[in-house]
């Protein structure tokens, strides 16, 4: 009987750390779910629409009397986006230990930018942050529909290129060949031209019809491609390409008007808020794409410090035409800068929209231009020695 008794008391006690050893492992498995899903959620991308909404959503709870904690919670179950979702949690989570939401958005550098950043921090620091929230949803779908249309209007000149650089390559490799045979056997030293196209045909197709010299030559493309990526993310490839880009015949003009209108916008969105003029220069200069309209933004901020004026600063410098400096001047002088800068930036804004709308129009003369030149080239390289051994066959006769 003794013996019974201390077998019921054991079977309990096995089974109780049977249940905590699954119960363990069931923890481990969906830490490591967790862990797997928030690392995938990390490397999905947020859209520009997805975060205008995200902007605009917030304003709307927080001028209705919603907390900002409850409203990010209330977010994070609205948003399909597993990154968005995760990211409104954890700022919930981050003001809850007392951090402000700019403070908060400032470890999430990868999707709120310094002038988000900035601007939320002036809501903050003005009573604002609902109206602030909306400029900023009106800014990144503005900004989102430019991308846009940039990206529609480059579809047709890359599918030209690409059509142009295949035709060429099947070119090279199964006609010329057939060609190259023929002027083999009319004798005679032929043009440069015609040299030029069967060196490049002999080279297509040296090994395996060509094919492994393809792959290298792509491979010396893309090697290339990936070197200039590589120097434009460093901070002297950075500045050079800022500086050169402002030089392209079109694309120039266009970064120019672009970091004009992000350049007013901004102005006119902080000081609004009452902000002082340094501390807005200081944060607009992080709003502008062009490394060049950065610094010489922040530069700006220093004169403006030692009391030179903002207008005085610009003139003369090709950054700024005379009706931005002429129209700064006067805003300086009527304390109005913040109506006047919405005005230029509407003006910026419809001269860059004009623009994209006319970029294919631009660009196809040019396309039409090069491969007119190229179809040209391939024309005389090739009828040229034809003609030419026509010529000494009549003479002969």
């Amino acid at each position: 009987m003794p013996s019974s008794l201390h077998i019921g008391a054991i079977l309990p006690e096995v089974s109780s750390q049977k249940q905590e050893k699954k119960s363990a492992a069931s923890g481990n498995a969906a830490s490591l779910m967790t862990t797997i899903n928030n690392y995938l959620a990390r490397l999905s991308g947020i859209k520009a629409g997805e975060k205008a909404t995200f902007f605009r959503l917030l304003a709307t709870m927080i001028n209705a009397g919603i907390s900002i904690v409850k409203a990010l919670k209330i977010l994070a179950q609205q948003f399909k986006n597993p990154r968005l979702k995760q990211t409104a949690l954890e700022l919930a989570e981050k003001i809850e230990t007392g951090r402000s939401l700019s403070q908060a958005m400032a470890d999430y550098d990868g999707i709120f930018d310094e002038a988000q950043r900035g601007m939320v921090e002036s809501g903050e620091a003005s009573g604002k942050l609902n109206q602030i929230l909306l400029q900023l949803a009106t800014q990144t779908e503005r900004s989102s529909a430019l991308l846009s249309q940039i990206r529609g209007a480059m579809i047709y000149p890359a599918t030209v290129v690409c059509i142009m650089a295949g035709a060429g390559i099947a070119v090279m490799t199964f006609v010329m060949p057939k060609i190259k045979e023929m002027f083999a056997s009319m004798g005679g030293e032929l043009p440069a031209a015609t040299q030029l196209l069967i060196k490049i045909s002999d080279f297509l197709v040296a090994s395996t019809l060509g094919l492994s010299n393809v792959i290298w030559g792509l491979l010396g493309v893309a090697g290339l491609v990936a070197g200039f990526i590589a120097f434009k993310k460093t901070e002297l490839g950075k500045d050079v390409w800022a500086q050169v880009v402002l030089h392209f015949p079109v694309a120039g003009s266009l970064m120019r008007k672009v970091s004009l209108a992000q350049f007013c916008r901004s102005m006119a969105t902080l000081t609004s808020s009452g902000l002082s003029i340094i501390k807005v220069l200081k944060i607009t200069s992080g709003s502008i794409s062009n490394r060049v309209y950065q610094k010489r933004i922040l530069k700006i901020a220093d004169d403006v410090r030692q009391g030179i004026p903002m207008g005085e600063n610009m003139r003369d410098d090709p950054l700024f035409p005379g009706m931005v400096v002429g129209m700064i001047s006067v805003a300086e002088q009527t304390a109005q800068i913040d109506t006047i800068s919405e005005k230029l930036a509407d003006f910026y804004e419809a001269e860059v929209n004009d623009t994209v709308k006319n970029l294919s129009s631009l660009i196809e003369p040019i396309i039409i231009v090069v491969l007119g030149l190229a179809v040209a080239f391939l024309v005389i390289s090739v009828m040229m020695p034809i003609l030419q051994s026509s010529d000494l066959a009549g003479n002969a006769a």
